[in-house]
């Protein structure tokens, strides 16, 4: 699938991804969220993007994490949240994704009280529990 993505040959990588993602493959599962998140080879569809980020964040994968949070953080194909943009990318950062930094900062100056700051700090931390625990 990934060769066939980097070739451009978007129809086979998400022919390939698919049935793979359908079967919980994270790397898929990512695969094809970005593939909905930024238009190749199907629509742009972030309701879709993030049905797919989602379970390959559930499933631990870094990028996976990274995007979710980064949907969070502007609102598309889920209802905005600055908390759970944070928490994603900061659990993603934790992960090894080099890039969540920018999204878990982002998102924490984005936090306009200090409340809201602790409930960031408190969904991040209920995260990494639970899927730790998974994993």
């Amino acid at each position: 699938g990934l060769s066939a993505y980097n070739s451009g040959d978007y129809a086979r990588a998400k022919s390939i991804w698919e049935p793979l993602a359908q079967n919980e493959a994270a790397a898929s599962q990512a695969g094809l969220g970005f593939m909905y998140h930024h238009g190749f080879g199907t629509a742009v569809d972030n309701k879709k993007a993030a049905y797919w980020l989602r379970k390959a964040a559930e499933h631990g994968q870094p990028e996976g994490q990274m995007m979710l949070g980064s949907l969070y953080f502007y609102g598309q194909g889920v209802s905005q949240s600055y908390i759970r943009a944070f928490a994603w990318c900061d659990l993603a950062q934790d992960n090894g994704n080099a890039d969540a930094n920018m999204c878990r900062d982002a998102a924490l100056q984005s936090l306009s009280s200090k409340h809201d700051v602790k409930a960031a700090f408190d969904a991040s931390l209920k995260l990494h529990r639970r899927l730790r625990r998974k994993h």
